[in-house]
């Protein structure tokens, strides 16, 4: 015999049980702390590179301002410089120190490298400088070399002075393009350091910029005021040089013999490189001081528990043992080993303990009363039973057979299954064998047979002598029920009689089944195939109640609704709502037979969606049973008929003008039979230049409507600077348009202000708001207002213009593809009537908005808005 293990106590479960919560409660907690630290730092990282990626950004804008900055002097003063007016151009150096408080000095030199003139006059040193000769530096000979803008590396300063520089120098070019002087500004260093300083939010981080000679721009530990420092072979350097990702990215090495996480971002467009670094152990430290936390808090709660679990598991084991200790005691008494035992009244423990011992004692004695009672009844109501059992034991199990064969067609199992399940539920009332031969199938209780010659499988299965009954469906014979007799068995009249009432009923239930399967398949095709059609379908009875309605129609008119709980009435609201039609007109068109109404229905986007609804009578032999809705979404094929106008439309108009002229330039350019001067020739040419380039603009509008429409417009997003954008979109404008044309532009804002966004985008967005206010004016002079605000979640950019404005009916149009305001009064140099439609599709993607007021004749204002912060776009 299996040894059985031994069970354990209720204390060293209850223990056990304590502990293993109080265990599994600190390891969750520990792996739920432990996860948020590597959360916050990983967090901590990714903070760390967007504010490498901020620096990068930022350098790159400081240089490039300040280089815009000398660019602009050097083409304002050539015309001084030409008649040699010092004066003039030292008062605008002097204005530009002033606006520009970055520049430690400027200067003006001749082609020689010698300096003219100097702001300020005075140098760091006390001492005024001049004829100062530059040619020997290296940013004066790349200058002569190349004829463009210069940024020097890191070096020492020059005639008095011991600071270090970075200076960006210009050329002065005439008209022939050749060098007859430059302009030099030099970069105060460690006011740059200071900025890139108060951008790094974290004590812990410093920042490194270096040139693209690895000189020291920005270090912590260099006073880049008088120390030229070049890192090239420090480790950190040769790191980079080591990594498979030579642009951006991160990576640990040690610096002043501590190691450090650096991440970095090497420009490409000026050769510096900006590293920011945090010393590891601030991130390891955190993951110790974490899990010591833990462990010391698992082993105090652990010793606490234990003290508390033994303290309680004693007072209820010892409540628990005076309780069996009564029960075995009754438990020999009822067995004959004892004498009843005398109940105790009381007992030490919990209250439930106390309760359940006291009950159990009364139930002992209320049982031990209600036993000596039913001994004397069940004495007597044997005798009684034994007496009716006799006569009624037979007729009870024939109808209790009968009864069990009576049992639901509606099940799963196939015919012979059904067949078996029936002799299953009779087994129990029946003395004998018996096996149902049914269309070459021989069931019985225990197995299902494929049989091809019944005599064979009666002689082979059949021990015993045969009754058999046959099995009857209507006029035909379908089977036997046949009964395995042995020698000591016979069948009596009453028992025959039994056997025929079985096989009819095993018949009628066959019978059923059959009818139920053909129905069931013929309803699960029929259901099918309305669920599955394309269409909505509703059926309504004669009283108007509602039948059927399958998922199309439930998902279009009812959504979540169940449309058994519905009647007409809310059908007809539900229509109302949805199609903006009548109840009169819907009963009305339900009332006629074969009629068609055609119903459009508005979404949240602006979407119109279009549905055809049919209606039909319901017949059954020649009568009328009801009526039949019958929905289509018709809404693509009158989106494509309405794009296929419009697209022709447009084709035809915009196509035809430009194909014309290019045909007739080009039929002019190849007659023989003339000798055309060439200016008429190019102006031919020309012609054709603006007309193919009018037909690559169509293309480029349809291609980007499409790109919106299929959600595949990509939007490459960059941190860019609002003034500057606008600004460089006003440049776009073409030279031509810009006669009689009066454009301003207002910053509404103190600071530069950053974003992030796809630069080229929005210059399309802002530059095609431009140019509509240019077309759409009547105006001697055009004007154009752009203003650069900020509200708390938005960056906004507004167009103003004092154009022809737009009516009031129009305004929640002129966003949509192919729409224009008047096609035959504003058309004034062709138009697709994509542009507003494109400037709305990037602005969604960029998940901002753009909004439009406008005034018949007095003026149109489109408002983009830019959301804040990168999650925003």
């Amino acid at each position: 015999m299996k040894k059985l293990r031994k069970s354990r106590t209720f204390k060293g479960k209850l223990i056990l049980s304590f502990l293993t919560v109080t265990l599994v409660s600190i390891v969750l907690l520990g792996a739920f702390q432990i996860f948020q630290l590597y959360t916050l730092v990983k967090e901590d990282k990714e903070k760390q590179f967007q504010t490498t990626v901020f620096l990068d950004d930022y350098i790159d804008n400081y240089i490039e301002n300040y280089q815009h900055v000398v660019e602009m002097l050097a083409f304002s003063i050539e015309p001084l410089f030409v008649e040699r007016d010092l004066t003039s151009i030292e008062k605008q150096l002097e204005q530009i120190k002033k606006n520009y408080p970055g520049f430690i000095n400027l200067y003006v030199g001749n082609e020689a490298g010698e300096s003219l003139v100097f702001y300020p006059k005075l140098y760091t040193d006390g001492v005024k400088r001049e004829n100062l000769d530059y040619s020997d530096r290296p940013y004066y000979q790349e200058l002569k070399r190349t004829k463009q803008p210069v940024l020097s590396s890191v070096f020492h300063g020059r005639g008095g002075t011991d600071m270090i520089l970075v200076t960006v120098a210009v050329p002065i070019l005439n008209d022939n393009n050749d060098m007859i002087g430059y302009v030099l500004g030099a970069f105060d260093l460690n006011a740059l350091a200071d900025d890139i300083k108060t951008r790094i939010d974290d004590e812990k981080r410093f920042a490194i910029v270096l040139d693209q000679e690895d000189n020291v721009v920005v270090h912590p530990n260099v006073d880049t005021r008088k120390e030229l420092v070049n890192l090239k072979d420090a480790p950190f350097v040769q790191t980079l040089s080591q990594l498979p990702t030579k642009n951006s990215g991160d990576y640990i090495a040690v610096e002043n013999g501590e190691e450090q996480y650096f991440t970095f971002i090497k420009n490409e467009k000026i050769g510096w490189k900006v590293w920011i670094g945090t010393p590891t152990k601030y991130l390891s430290d955190t993951y110790e001081d974490a899990i010591f936390t833990v462990l010391l808090f698992a082993l105090l709660t652990t010793m606490l528990m234990i003290g508390v679990s033994v303290l309680f598991a004693n007072r209820f084991e010892k409540a628990l043992q005076n309780v069996l200790r009564y029960i075995k005691q009754y438990k020999d008494y009822t067995r004959g080993l004892n004498n009843k035992p005398t109940f105790q009244p009381s007992t030490k423990g919990t209250r439930e303990i106390v309760e359940l011992y006291d009950h159990f004692g009364s139930l002992i004695d209320d049982v031990e009363h209600s036993r000596n009672r039913l001994i004397k009844l069940n004495k007597d109501l044997e005798d009684r039973v034994k007496e009716r059992t006799a006569t009624l034991e037979n007729k009870n199990l024939e109808l209790k057979a009968v009864n069990k064969l009576i049992t639901s067609v509606s099940t799963e199992r196939d015919l012979t299954q059904f067949i078996q399940h029936c002799l299953i539920q009779i087994t129990p009332f029946m003395e004998y064998s018996i096996h149902v031969i049914f269309q070459n199938i021989a069931v019985t209780p225990k197995e299902i047979t494929a049989i091809e010659d019944v005599q064979q499988y009666l002689n082979s299965r059949i021990v015993g002598k045969q009754h058999m009954e046959p099995i009857q469906i209507g006029k035909n014979l379908q089977g036997f029920l046949v009964v395995d007799l042995n020698n000591s068995q016979t069948i009596n009249t009453s028992e025959q009689e039994f056997l025929e009432t079985f096989a009819s009923s095993l018949a009628i239930m066959l019978e059923n089944k059959f009818l139920f399967e053909k129905i069931r398949n013929k309803h699960a095709e029929l259901e099918a195939i309305l669920q599955s059609m394309s269409e909505g379908l509703m059926l309504l009875n004669k009283k108007d109640g509602i039948e059927y309605v399958n998922d199309f129609f439930q998902q279009i008119v009812f959504s979540d609704t169940n449309y058994k709980v519905l009647d007409l009435e809310d059908m007809y609201k539900r229509f109302m709502e949805l199609f903006q039609i009548s109840k009169e007109e819907l009963q009305s068109f339900i009332q006629q037979d074969e009629s068609v109404l055609k119903l459009e229905r508005k979404e949240g986007n602006d979407k119109v969606k279009s549905y055809m609804l049919h209606s039909f009578s319901v017949f059954l032999d020649d009568l009328i049973i009801g009526k039949g809705l019958l929905l289509r979404d018709i809404t693509k094929e009158a989106e494509i008929d309405t794009l296929k106008d419009n697209l022709i439309s447009l084709t035809s108009h915009e196509f035809k003008t430009p194909i014309t002229n290019i045909r007739g330039s080009v039929e002019t350019l190849l007659r023989e039979d003339v000798e055309w001067d060439p200016d008429f020739e190019r102006e031919l040419l020309v012609g054709v230049h603006e007309d193919i380039e009018r037909i690559q603009h169509l293309v480029s509008d349809w291609m980007d409507i499409s790109k919106i429409e299929s959600g595949t417009m990509f939007i490459e997003r960059n941190m860019v600077r609002g003034d500057q954008i606008i600004e460089k979109s006003i440049q776009q404008i073409p030279k031509e348009l810009q006669n009689q044309l009066e454009i301003t532009f207002q910053n509404k804002l103190a600071e530069p202000v950053y974003f992030y966004g796809d630069k080229i985008r929005i210059q399309q967005v802002l530059l095609n708001l431009m140019m509509n206010a240019i077309r759409y004016n009547d105006q001697v002079i055009k004007k154009i207002a752009v203003t650069l605000d900020q509200s708390a979640t938005d960056i906004i950019i507004s167009v103003k213009d004092n154009g022809i404005g737009i009516e009031e009916d129009h305004l929640e149009k002129i966003f949509t593809r192919f729409y224009q305001v008047d096609v035959t009064g504003t058309r004034r140099t062709g138009g697709t009537g994509l542009g507003l439609s494109i400037c709305k599709g990037i602005m969604e993607a960029h998940h901002g908005k753009i909004t439009v007021e406008s005034e018949r004749g007095k003026g149109s204002t489109f408002t983009l808005f830019f959301p804040l912060g990168e999650e925003g776009v």
